[in-house]
């Protein structure tokens, strides 16, 4: 498998040390992925990185999306987001990546109580039709 400049590159954004790909790690290289960990807090975040990969897949941790005054590094990353999601290119927001992702397409994200394990996920009609269903 082969992306724009050779192999294909898989970015995760990770915001808190003890988050991973986990599970996901294994399946991506055994598919040909060369995989780059960008801890933002530390490095920040650069566009390339997050615009220009074949795969983005931003990481779960405990921070709230919303308080960018406190983690101003989430910001610059949710703008960046911004831009890849609006070019259609592959991302997965997992835990605190999805409520990124959500800010990055204009939603708002809203507290519901703890937010540890899972939910149920409910599809919009264009979800029913895609290969979440």
């Amino acid at each position: 498998m082969c992306g724009r400049f050779g192999a294909v590159k898989a970015v995760a954004l990770r915001h808190v040390p003890f988050e991973d790909l986990g599970v996901l790690e294994p399946l991506l290289e055994a598919r040909g992925f060369r995989i780059q960990y960008v801890d933002t807090p530390i490095a920040g975040v650069d566009d390339r990185d997050v615009i220009h990969s074949d795969l983005v897949v931003v990481l779960g941790g405990p921070i709230p999306a919303s308080a960018t005054t406190t983690y101003p590094f989430l910001e610059a990353e949710t703008d960046a987001l911004a831009v890849r999601v609006a070019d259609g290119a592959p991302t997965l927001g997992i835990c605190l990546g999805a409520q990124l992702m959500v800010r990055a397409l204009g939603g708002q994200v809203r507290p519901r109580g703890p937010e540890i394990g899972y939910a149920p996920l409910l599809l919009t009609p264009a979800g029913l039709d895609s290969p979440l269903a």
